[in-house]
C-alpha cells in the first residue's frame, strides 16, 4: 500500500491503469517513500483480482510477490544495493569468495540491462505486464543507459519500466525524455510527524528536522541498534561541543570524544550542523536543528562562510571512508578540530 500522504498520487496511478505509459519516472526529495510507492505500484499492476485501488493480496500474482518469486517483475539496483549479497557472501562458493575480493558497484552496469533484454524477451509468465523497478535511475553509467534508451525508444508489448530518482537533474536528458515524469510530493510535516510516531519513533519531531522533512528509513533505524546510530547522550555531548564554537578547545574534544564513536553518523550531525550555521548565516534559516536556533544565530553572526564550506567539504571526504575508519575516535577529533579552525574570525 502507498503511504498515508501518497493518497493523491496513487489515485493519478491507478487510474492509468488500463492505458499505463511504457516507462513512468518517479522523482522528489530522497526519503519521502518513492522507492515504496513504485513498488505498491508493481504490485498492483500484476494483481491479477484487483480491487478498486489496491491489490487483491490473495491471487496467484500477489503470492508470487509475498515470496519475491513473481517471473514477471525485476528489480534494476546498483549491486552494493541488492538484499541477496549479503546472503551470497554467507556461502563459502566462488562467487562469494570473489565478492568479498572486489568491491560491488554503487553503478547499474550494461551486463545488468543486457538481462533485461533478455527478460523482456520472453513472452509474460502470468499473462499480464513484465515490469522492471529501476532504482535509482542516476546510478545508471553511460553504456547501461545507452542499452536501456534503445528499449525505452522500442519498449517490447507489455513492458513497463518504473524507475525512482533522488535526483532528477542528475538522470540523463535522453532517459528523462522517454519517461513520463511524476513528481512525487513530500509530505506535510504534521502527517510525517503522525506517521513516525505510528511507527514507534521516539523524538519524532528532533529526528524528522535532523532528516530534513524526508521520514522514510527513519523507522528502520529506530529498530536497528548498531553501531551507526548515535545513541541520545553521544548526540547531545557533540551538539554541546559544536555549541561552544569560537570557545571550543582541543583538551575539550579529546576528553569529550569517546572511543567508539560511530563515524557516518556522527559525520551526518557535523554537516546538518555546518548547513544549518550556513543558511542561518545566509538566510537567517534553520533547517535541521530548530531547537538550537539561538545558539546557531549567535555563532553564525560571526562566521566566515568560505571557511565553513572548507570544513563541510572535508568533512564530504571523512564521510566518504567512514565505513572502513583506521581510528573512528581520530576521524571524529580531527572534524571537531577542524570545526574549531572554521569558527575563527578571519583575520
Amino acid at each position: 500500500m502507498p503511504l498515508t500522504w501518497q493518497r493523491e498520487i496513487w489515485d493519478q496511478l491507478v487510474s492509468w491503469r488500463e492505458r499505463l505509459p511504457h516507462a513512468l519516472l518517479l522523482h522528489g526529495a530522497r526519503g519521502i517513500g518513492k522507492h515504496r510507492l513504485a513498488e505498491a505500484f508493481a504490485e498492483f499492476l500484476l494483481c491479477e483480482s484487483p480491487r478498486a485501488a489496491t491489490a487483491c493480496g490473495e491471487c496467484a500474482g500477489c503470492q508470487l510477490l509475498a515470496a519475491d518469486n513473481h517471473p514477471d517483475l525485476r528489480r534494476l539496483v546498483p549491486e552494493a544495493d541488492r538484499p541477496e549479497r549479503d546472503e551470497m557472501e554467507s556461502e563459502d562458493t566462488a562467487p562469494a569468495r570473489e565478492s568479498r575480493t572486489r568491491k560491488p558497484s554503487r553503478e547499474i552496469l550494461i551486463d545488468q540491462i543486457r538481462e533485461i533484454g533478455e527478460f523482456l524477451a520472453v513472452s509474460s509468465h502470468r499473462g499480464g505486464r513484465r515490469i522492471v523497478l529501476l532504482s535509482p535511475a542516476e546510478a545508471l553509467n553511460g553504456a547501461a543507459a545507452n542499452a536501456l534508451l534503445k528499449m525505452l525508444e522500442e519498449p517490447p508489448a507489455g513492458a513497463v519500466f518504473l524507475a525512482v530518482s533522488d535526483e532528477l537533474d542528475a538522470v540523463l536528458p535522453t532517459i528523462r525524455s522517454r519517461c513520463v515524469l511524476v513528481r512525487v510530493p513530500a509530505p506535510r510535516t504534521d502527517v510525517a510527524l503522525e506517521w513516525l510516531r505510528e511507527q514507534g519513533v521516539r523524538e519524532a519531531e528532533v529526528r524528522l528536522a535532523e532528516a530534513g522533512g524526508a521520514p522514510v528509513g527513519l523507522e528502520r533505524e529506530e529498530s536497528e541498534e548498531d553501531a551507526r546510530r548515535l545513541d541520545p547522550a553521544l548526540r547531545e555531548t557533540l551538539l554541546r561541543l559544536l555549541a561552544r564554537g569560537t570557545a571550543l578547545s582541543a583538551a575539550e574534544v579529546v576528553t569529550a570524544v569517546p572511543k567508539d564513536v560511530p563515524v557516518a553518523a556522527s559525520i551526518r550531525l557535523f554537516q546538518r550542523w555546518g548547513w544549518d550555521l550556513l543558511a542561518e548565516r545566509l538566510a537567517a534559516r534553520v533547517r535541521y536543528y530548530p531547537g538550537e536556533r539561538r545558539v546557531l544565530t549567535a555563532l553564525a553572526r560571526a562566521v566566515e562562510p568560505a571557511r565553513l564550506l572548507d570544513w563541510v567539504a572535508a568533512l564530504a571526504q571523512s564521510q566518504a571512508v567512514s565505513d572502513h575508519p583506521l581510528n573512528a575516535r581520530l576521524v571524529i577529533e580531527n572534524a571537531l578540530l577542524g570545526y574549531i579552525n572554521a569558527m575563527q574570525p578571519q583575520r
